[in-house]
């Protein structure tokens, strides 16, 4: 009787663990729309870009080689590609100040459909990129941030007396 109540208890335990996971799908996080954004410093502007790359980069280090079908993170990274943090900021500032109506809406929306998507092409949501290419992205902007650390580092050490 006893190991059959055990047995019981752990089993409900488990489902009560297992089923954590799906109970967290349902809460909603926190949305920054244009009137978070139009009202924000150029420095928390930027934070936020930085924010959003740091979560793309980590799904893609997680993913690794052969990210998940469904999933949208190489196509967030080619489509982002073509710009740097400063020009996006620019770019979402121009988007909002053209549209003063719509600053409700989110600020992930805008970068989507007004920023990635058009870099795209023709690749389908939840297609990844051709494997190769992207190891080439990847490592060719690995090698142009070192040369530019590098490049700074030599003009810090010129610049010492």
């Amino acid at each position: 009787m006893w190991k059959s109540t055990r047995r019981l208890a752990l089993g409900l335990f488990a489902a009560l663990v297992l089923a954590a996971p799906a109970l967290a799908a349902d809460y909603q996080i926190p949305v920054v729309t244009g009137e978070h954004w139009t009202k924000s410093s150029p420095e928390e502007r930027k934070a936020f870009l930085v924010g959003a790359a740091t979560v793309i980069e980590l799904d893609q280090e997680v993913q690794g080689a052969t990210p998940a079908v469904n999933s949208t993170i190489d196509a967030w990274a080619r489509g982002l590609a073509p710009y740097t943090f400063d020009q996006m900021v620019a770019a979402l500032d121009k988007w909002y100040a053209e549209h003063p109506d719509k600053l409700r809406r989110p600020v992930i929306e805008v970068m989507w459909y007004e920023l990635a998507q058009p870099n795209i092409g023709a690749t389908n949501i939840g297609q990844a990129d051709p494997k190769e290419a992207l190891k080439e992205k990847r490592a060719e902007a690995k090698a142009q941030a070192k040369a530019k650390a590098k490049a700074k580092a030599k003009a810090q050490e010129e610049a010492k007396p």
